[in-house]
């Protein structure tokens, strides 16, 4: 048994694609009033589960910055500055010092 495909084929027009301005997000009060998470890391370290269940109290966990190197800024887990710490009326506080610089 042969069996024929028949394909019929047709030149097709589209109209040209504009594209849709973006609402600037100053007028979008929704969005401007949503809550983000905010959160400053301090520096990281590589522990083995061992040694994780044998921490206690008053032993030191020691990271992978410096003193005196910028702390990595996180909004919603995602690093998006890095900023030196200061203190403001006793809290801890960070001051922005260079965007999008985070090393990871």
């Amino acid at each position: 048994m042969n069996t024929m495909l028949k394909e019929n084929l047709y030149e097709v027009e589209f109209d040209d694609l504009n594209r849709k301005e973006v609402e600037s997000f100053e007028n979008n009060n929704s969005i401007l009033g949503a809550k983000v998470d905010v959160s400053v890391t301090l520096g990281k370290c590589k522990k083995s589960i061992k040694d994780i269940l044998e921490i206690k109290e008053g032993d030191v966990i020691c990271l992978d910055k410096t003193i005196d190197e910028d702390l990595d800024i996180y909004v919603n887990d995602k690093c998006v500055a890095t900023g030196e710490s200061i203190k403001i009326e006793d809290k801890i506080s960070i001051r922005i010092t260079n965007f999008k610089k985070c090393e990871e």
